[in-house]
Formats: structure tokens, C-alpha cells, sequence
């Protein structure tokens, strides 16, 4: 087992595979939410590059971080875009005030754009609350407020007065701030879903349940995914393949919400037949 206080290398095959699931994941919200960011598929030429620019050694396995990284991969070989500044402070009087995720230049508009990139993964404890309901497995982190938090002060960044004195002193101008919120929603059976105007319909959905829950479930396989690899399947194998109860020991044992992907046999490959959250019974009381 790799020590979480050593860098992760990532291999160019796996960063090919997770930023195609970026890119083909739906954005959780509706395009004119936050002035969606429009990912296009990667060319062969692009995937080319990827290759040739070899591993990643990445410093944290944070899933926000390695969501990051790949987003700037994606501009890097991007024939649309040249990368001006990335994680640029905006201070007052030596305080942070926030971070432009991403300042880079469109080459066809000849104009530079600020971008903020997140990816979560909410359980829907309340779907009458909405996206209020929603929640990560930290109780406060909420669907809605990180909706606020990008539209009302990450995107209002570039049109402060600290923005635009952080912004003049690399010489640039932005002409349109443009967000980008992928990830899933787990649903829990018993409860039902939720529409919302801001909240795209086609966003990827999985399902959670409470530990006591899980000897109702089919016998199957799976596959316990571990950050910062909750995208695609490609680092795992078949020595991660676990069997119903196996599971339940795994997550006796960790006691920690716990995130499942479903997978069926394809040859040596392994594929995603949907995907599920374990919870302890005690973790919404």
C-alpha cells in the first residue's frame, strides 16, 4: 500500500481515461447556471501529447485537486486555449480573499477567460429540500451553497476591485468568467429523486444506502474506489473485485462512508454497471 505522504504517480493511460470521463461525465447543473465550460472529446493528436508529456506526479489525494490537475492537462493540450495563470490569489491588505482556478487565453476570441473547476459527489438525504437536500459525506458540505459560493463569489472574482488589481499585475483583462461543476448525485430507493431548474437532468446519478441495507442487494461484484480514482475504472483489476460479503467486512472494518462501482467481467476488463454509496445507519442522526 502506497503511504498517503508520498507523491502519486499517474500513469498516462489513467490520466487519458479519467479526463475522457470528465469530459463525457454530464455537468451536475444546467449550462446557464454558471455559464458552463464545454469540454470537446480528445482528439488522437491530443491523447498523442498526454503520452508524451508521461506521468503525473500528483502531491495530494485530495479528488478536487486531481480534478484540477486533469482540467489543466485538458488546456495544455488544448488547440483552443494557451494557459496564462493558474491558482491565482486575490489578497487585501495580506488576506485571501479567493483563487482564480484557471486564467487562460482563447485563441479564437483572442480574449482571456477566468474558469473555476469542481467536482462533488452529494447524497440526497431530503430530496424535498431540493439541492438543500443534497449533501457530501462532510453534513456541511451543501449542494446549494456550493451552487452560491461559485455563481456569487468565485465567478464575481474577475469584476472585484482585488480581482482586477491581481489580474493587472500578469497584464490581463478577463472578458468572461465560465464555471464547471461535474460529479454525481446518489439517490437513496426509499426516498425518490428531485427536479430543479438549475439541476441537469441527465447528470450521472448512483444510489446510497444505509449499512443494514446492503444484505437486501443482489449478489454481485464490486469494486471500493479510493481517491483521488472515483472516475473511471482503469486502476483497477480484477485482485479488486469484492463479493457481497466481502464488502460488508471491508467497510466494518474502515467504518467510513464507502463508495462502490458495480462492475461486470469483459475479458480481462472491467466494466462500470453503476455505482453506489455505503453509509453507516447513524450517519444523517
Amino acid at each position: 500500500m502506497i503511504s498517503k505522504k508520498q507523491p502519486l504517480q499517474i500513469s498516462t493511460k489513467q490520466l487519458v481515461q479519467d479526463l475522457t470521463w470528465v469530459i463525457n461525465n454530464p455537468s451536475l447543473l444546467n449550462i446557464e447556471v454558471l455559464g458552463e465550460i464545454e469540454l470537446e472529446p480528445l482528439t488522437s493528436e491530443q491523447e498523442l501529447r498526454i503520452l508524451q508529456l508521461g506521468p503525473l506526479e500528483l502531491k495530494s489525494y485530495k479528488l478536487g485537486f486531481y480534478f484540477e490537475a486533469l482540467i489543466r492537462l485538458y488546456i495544455e493540450v488544448s488547440e483552443n486555449y494557451v494557459l496564462k495563470v493558474a491558482n491565482l490569489q486575490v489578497q487585501k491588505d495580506k488576506t485571501t480573499l479567493g483563487e482564480f482556478d484557471f486564467i487562460l487565453k482563447n485563441l479564437e476570441a483572442e480574449t482571456f477567460e477566468h474558469w473555476e473547476v469542481s467536482i462533488k459527489f452529494y447524497l440526497c438525504h431530503n430530496p424535498k429540500l431540493e439541492l438543500e437536500g443534497c449533501c457530501g459525506t462532510q453534513l456541511k458540505d451543501v449542494f446549494q451553497n456550493k451552487i452560491s459560493k461559485l455563481k456569487d463569489h468565485q465567478l464575481q472574482l474577475s469584476q472585484s476591485e482585488a480581482g482586477i488589481e491581481a489580474l493587472n499585475k500578469i497584464e490581463v483583462s478577463v472578458e468572461k468568467s465560465r464555471g464547471l461543476l461535474k460529479g454525481m448525485i446518489f439517490y437513496h430507493a426509499k426516498l425518490g429523486q428531485f427536479k430543479n431548474e438549475q439541476l441537469n437532468a441527465f447528470s450521472a446519478k448512483g444510489v446510497w444506502m444505509y449499512q443494514s441495507e446492503w444484505s437486501r442487494i443482489e449478489e454481485g461484484l464490486f469494486v471500493v474506489l479510493k481517491k483521488p480514482f472515483l472516475l473511471s475504472m482503469n486502476s483497477y483489476s480484477e485482485e479488486s473485485v469484492l463479493t457481497n460479503a466481502q464488502v460488508l467486512c471491508v467497510f466494518r472494518q474502515e467504518q467510513q462512508p464507502m463508495m462502490l462501482a458495480s462492475v461486470i467481467r469483459d475479458g480481462d476488463t472491467l466494466l462500470e454497471h453503476s455505482r453506489l454509496w455505503l453509509i453507516s445507519d447513524a450517519w444523517f442522526k
